[in-house]
This record gives structure tokens, sequence and C-alpha cells, in this order.
């Protein structure tokens, strides 16, 4: 990462401004809002696919159990 000082306009002003690997602060926070919101989507689906697994797991095992009960007592 390079650290340096950047011209950035302000209002017409031009300022130099502290960056890094040339984004300001301001661009730095967007990038990380942008991220954690991906990151919400992502969490979000990866919720859902564990449920949906878990539902499948879940559905198994009882036909399991549906078949040992058959098996046990002829059914």
């Amino acid at each position: 990462m390079k650290l340096s000082r950047s011209p950035r306009i302000i209002n017409g002003n031009t300022y130099d401004m502290l960056t890094v690997d040339g984004m300001d602060r301001c661009q730095i926070n967007n990038h990380l809002h942008y991220l954690n919101v991906e990151m919400d989507k992502l969490k979000a689906q990866q919720a859902k696919l564990v449920q949906m697994r878990d539902m499948m797991d879940y559905e198994l095992e009882r036909e399991e159990l549906g078949d040992l009960y058959d098996q046990m007592f002829g059914g």
C-alpha cells in the first residue's frame, strides 16, 4: 500500500488529501459500505442454502426411521 497526497476538488477548491493507493478516506468508506452490503447478501444466501440442506437432512432421517419402523414391524 502506498501512502501519498493527491489533489481532490471539494466544493470547487483543490486540496491535497492523504490517500492510500489513490483512494481517499471517503472512497475507502464507500467501498467498505459496498462490501458490507455484498457480504450481507452472501450471508443471506448462505443461510438459505444451509436451511435447504437441513430440510433435506431432516427428510432423509425421517425416511430412514420410517423404513426402519417398516422393517421392524412389517408395516
